[in-house]
């Protein structure tokens, strides 16, 4: 039980009557029967409280919850007895971004009341949300019951997942009306049927098995594979640590690169994921299905930015011996300069001879800020003059990956997941696989 501020106010009211006691008697005794009657009051709070059925707390919350995304959180509040007011509080796990930690209560006799408030972890990995602290105001106001309820739960943050239903309108731009996919026969590597031989087919294609069934010559048809390779290579070295706007440069890439998972898997292609920095710390081949985007889900929650510059002729070079079917490349990194960028600019113009590729950089709004803005200072103009010449590196460094035979989306974080997800979808429109 703590005692209120009504309680204390009133008790120094009735200390200040017996201190001024000397201007006039009386005061003597309104100052001692104030205080007495203060207590008694407060006693009666308290006998009141304790009597009272504890109203019953429990938390609401999935045990995955998103990266950088607001996730609700509900705190259910059950009043078996009368009106009761006071205010309650949940302990959220360190470092979640939450708008206000006490939320007040005005319960109604034999109720039940939501409390709803949303948090945004800033990283991912494993976590767990401490127990819940409810106050409850006596009757008389002069006394707070405060309960502790053993909430205590462990959830894990993986790269966000809320957003999934902003891009279903996209993936159905694939199977929208007016739009069919196209069987062609005579290439590709998918058996389609037996048909007699013509003329103009390749010797190759005769089928002898069955020519010597039917006694006359047939021929195999094939048709373009329907389902393409879609292989993620996330970069996780040094370059991909720095924060912008709150999440890590590999925290965009990660929440980026899942959602794109996503869409491949509901597309019917097959998604794989590589992670490397100066070693490669996963490699999962491409497959199809829900099962296996989960699957680089689980992979991916935790993985970190390491303090060491990333080893691309090491990574690219395991990428192009465990993994030799033509695919859709898509790396996720950082690059500052030509001069930096040889190593990845090199291995990206080996990878492109078989595979398409696409390099996704994630551009910091602050540099543009640092350009756009009008100078007020010697500082503002030399900083402006870096910003300048951080953008123009850059864009050279992006020219020569585009040279080197890869589509280069270098977006700000708006447009970052939007971006990649349309280019996907327009490669596999257009067929370039």
């Amino acid at each position: 039980m703590i005692p209120t501020n009504r309680f204390a106010v009133l008790l120094a009211l009735s200390g200040l009557m017996i201190v001024f006691s000397g201007v006039h008697s009386l005061l003597m005794a309104v100052g001692i029967a104030g205080g007495l009657l203060t207590i008694a009051l407060a006693a009666a709070d308290w006998v009141i409280l304790a009597r009272e059925d504890k109203p019953e707390v429990s938390r609401s919350a999935e045990d995955i919850l998103s990266l950088g995304a607001e996730n609700r959180i509900t705190l259910n509040i059950r009043n078996r007895g009368r009106r009761r007011t006071g205010a309650i509080r949940d302990t959220c796990p360190e470092g979640f971004a939450e708008p206000d930690k006490v939320r007040s209560l005005d319960l109604a006799p034999r109720s039940e009341v939501e409390v709803v408030y949303y948090v945004t972890p800033m990283q991912r990995g494993d976590y767990e949300f401490g127990d819940t602290h409810l106050r409850l105001c006596g009757p008389l106001g002069l006394m707070i019951h405060q309960i502790k309820y053993p909430t205590r739960q462990a959830v894990k943050v993986y790269p966000n997942l809320l957003d999934i239903k902003k891009y279903e309108v996209r993936k159905d731009r694939l199977s929208q009306p007016g739009v069919r996919s196209t069987r062609i026969f005579g290439r590709g590597t998918e058996f389609e049927s037996l048909r007699e031989y013509l003329p103009d087919d390749e010797y190759r294609a005769v089928d002898w098995k069955a020519t010597a069934r039917r006694g006359k010559l047939m021929s195999r048809q094939y048709q373009q594979e329907r389902s393409q390779n879609v292989m993620i290579l996330l970069d996780c070295g040094r370059l991909m640590g720095p924060t912008i706007d709150g999440l890590s440069r590999l925290d965009w890439s990660i929440n980026a690169g899942m959602m794109l998972t996503h869409v491949v898997s509901a597309s019917g292609d097959r998604v794989g994921l590589m992670a490397f920095d100066d070693r490669i710390s996963t490699f999962i081949p491409p497959k199809p299905g829900k099962q296996q985007a989960m699957k680089l889900l689980q992979v991916s929650y935790n993985l970190q930015s390491a303090a060491v510059d990333s080893d691309y002729y090491r990574a690219f070079l395991l990428f192009a011996r465990r993994w030799t079917r033509r695919s859709l490349v898509v790396i996720f990194t950082e690059v500052t300069d030509p001069e930096a960028s040889r190593p990845l600019i090199s291995q990206i113009r080996n990878l492109a001879k078989k595979h398409l590729c696409i390099v996704v950089m994630l551009a910091d709004p602050a540099v543009m800020g640092a350009i756009e803005s009008a100078p007020n200072s010697a500082q503002d103009v030399y900083r402006s003059a870096a910003a300048v010449q951080v953008v123009k590196s850059r864009k050279l460094a992006a020219v020569q990956i585009t040279g080197a035979g890869a589509i280069v989306l270098d977006v700000s974080p708006s447009q970052f997941t939007a971006a990649l997800i349309e280019e996907y979808l327009r490669v596999k429109g257009a067929g370039r696989l």
